[in-house]
């Protein structure tokens, strides 16, 4: 055999080794890349900044998670800041409600609004009846009247009809509550037997005017006393008469006075 035929011999038998080697070579590779876990793909709706991380399997077989980023204890933050607020105005709507709890008490769009008795004048037999509307802030009207249309005994006895309207000025931040101070006056006519004397009004009723200084103190939601005393002056003419059945006129006087013009101390419902 010649030397070159040899040489092509051994070229044909070393190819298929190395052919065989390298088919080896892969498929030990593909089998090691077979055996290693890929790392599980974890579906999740969560954004990134909230997404949690497995970094791995410890020896106890925990898994760890890795710390929340920024992002997320800033939107913590923010929630926080968002529950606090709304509890704040929660509380602060509920310290309102407190706060007006009295105020809230005036009717007829927020005016105060109260009628009431003089219970001073009840015990002269002189009823009474008032109403008390508030005008504009601090300030208020009343309108009591008064009547009286019976007489003690014979020789006893006060008829009347008379109005008193007064304006107010409440010095505390709320109207119908706590000092006041007034300006009245007074129209009355009335007949007034007294003794061996009856006195009654002619050609004009009684004429005045004064100031007042009062004090109302509520009881309850609704009810109150009312405390007042008024200084100012009265103007009346009237004759005089014998104090008994169809008694002769004495004579016609006219009386300028000063001194206590009201005095009160009354019950109030408030509405």
């Amino acid at each position: 055999m010649k030397t070159g035929d040899t040489k092509r011999r051994m070229i044909h038998i070393r190819f298929p080794k190395c052919t065989l080697t390298a088919v080896a070579g892969l498929m030990v590779s593909t089998t090691l890349l077979a055996q290693t876990p890929a790392k599980p793909k974890v579906q999740t709706s969560a954004k990134p900044e909230q997404t949690t991380v497995f970094v791995g399997n410890t020896k106890g077989g925990a898994s760890k998670t890795a710390k929340a980023k920024p992002e997320e204890k800033n939107t913590k933050n923010n929630n926080n800041k968002t529950a606090k607020a709304r509890q704040g105005g929660k509380n602060a709507k509920a310290s309102l409600k407190r706060g007006n709890k009295r105020g809230s008490k005036e009717s007829l769009n927020g005016r105060y609004v109260a009628l009431k008795t003089n219970v001073a004048y009840d015990a002269l037999a002189l009823m009474n009846l008032g109403l008390e509307i508030q005008v504009a802030p601090k300030v208020s009207v009343e309108l009591p009247v008064i009547w009286s249309l019976w007489d003690y005994e014979q020789e006893h006895g006060i008829r009347t009809v008379a109005i008193q309207p007064e304006a107010r000025w409440w010095m505390g931040r709320e109207t119908g509550y706590g000092h006041y101070f007034g300006l009245h006056a007074h129209v009355a006519w009335f007949n007034v037997k007294w003794n061996d004397t009856r006195y009654q009004d002619t050609e004009r009723p009684l004429l005045g005017a004064g100031l007042s200084y009062g004090y109302k103190l509520p009881l309850s939601e609704h009810w109150g006393a009312e405390f007042s005393l008024g200084l100012g002056y009265a103007n009346m003419k009237y004759n005089t008469y014998y104090n008994i059945d169809n008694g002769a006129c004495l004579d016609t006087r006219v009386r300028h006075y000063w001194g206590i013009t009201r005095l009160g101390a009354s019950l109030v419902y408030r509405f």
